[in-house]
């Protein structure tokens, strides 16, 4: 599997390739900010893209809306956000799409399950942590 990361916690973007190498896959490309991951992600064609909700330069939703972006021109890469937040207005689209995947990052225990999710995404499948899932179908209020 090629896999590309966006995150931009330099320890955990480095942690994140060594763990996708070490179960033999090959990190494509590491990236810090969500604004070049549109580029990247067309010239690589990674077969899975990792990327944060929150990045920079606003720390607010670039990484979702890069992830959104991705799903919408390239629908055959599987993208699992893996974040510390929850964002739900780019979230309820992807949903919809195969190969998407969307855990918190302190609730994932194992690493192995964590290299399984993340095959089946980029193998088409999903995988959605249940507190997500809570968010997407509670009432706005």
């Amino acid at each position: 599997m090629r896999v590309v990361i966006a995150e931009d916690q330099a320890l955990l973007r480095a942690g994140l390739a060594r763990l996708f190498e070490d179960g033999d896959h090959q990190v494509v490309a590491t990236l810090g900010r969500a604004e070049d991951l549109l580029e990247t992600v067309s010239d690589q064609r990674p077969d899975l893209v990792v990327v944060d909700v929150r990045m920079p330069p606003t720390f607010t939703d670039e990484g979702a809306r890069a992830a959104r972006a991705i799903k919408e021109r390239h629908p055959g890469v599987g993208v699992l956000v893996l974040s510390q937040h929850i964002e739900t207005e780019n979230a309820t689209a992807l949903v919809r799409l195969g190969g998407f995947g969307y855990l918190l990052k302190d609730r994932v225990l194992d690493v192995e399950d964590f290299l399984a999710i993340s095959q089946r995404i980029a193998d088409g499948g999903s995988a959605l942590d249940p507190e997500v899932v809570a968010s997407l179908v509670s009432p706005v209020s």
